[in-house]
């Protein structure tokens, strides 16, 4: 489960929870992106860190994974996947969740075709983000929507499912604006 986590929140762990749930997965596991080259100011590192270990520590089912804070700037996904599928193994499914946000502005991830050679990809909905894409995305995805949760077991990678969860009204941005204001 990629993202900032700046902070981490309840709608993060909810959407999480529910992901357990609904999807064939073993764990989920939260990897929090070093500063996004989409992004100019992140909170440290560390108290990122601490925040997701504290916010996962009561479901076994949580881990954490460190390893984009650790490597060398700018970090990219696509280099976290590939690591990833080299550790997992080549036949093992591996699946990358993001939100339809992130999903909305892929095509200015580095490599973002290849994103599906490494590893599945589970979008899953936030409030005000309507699955709307441009002709580029549209065409990419085509040859690898599933619909079946079933096939994210039988393949390693290659496929992008989209999830719908319940709505949380509540987004990193909006906290740290929150807190901007005092409020």
């Amino acid at each position: 489960f990629g993202g900032s986590f700046d902070p981490i929140h309840n709608g993060h762990l909810a959407t999480a929870t529910e992901l357990l749930t609904v999807l064939p997965l073993k764990k989920l596991v939260f990897l929090p992106a070093a500063l996004s080259p989409l992004k100019t100011q992140s909170l440290a590192s560390r108290h990122r860190i601490a925040m997701i270990q504290l916010a996962i520590q009561d479901n076994a089912q949580f881990e954490l994974d460190e390893q984009e804070l650790h490597r060398p700037q700018p970090s990219y996904t696509i280099d976290t996947l590939r690591s990833l599928r080299t550790t997992v193994g080549a036949a093992q499914p591996l699946a990358f969740i993001l939100g339809m946000d992130s999903f909305l502005s892929l095509q200015q991830w580095r490599d973002w075709q290849q994103l599906t050679d490494f590893a599945h990809l589970i979008i899953v909905s936030r409030p005000d983000y309507a699955p709307r894409f441009d002709t580029e995305l549209q065409q990419w995805l085509n040859n690898r929507r599933c619909n079946d949760r079933l096939l994210l077991e039988c393949r390693a990678h290659g496929l992008v499912y989209f999830v719908t969860t319940t709505p949380y009204a509540i987004s990193s941005t909006d906290i740290r604006a929150r807190i901007a204001l005092g409020q």
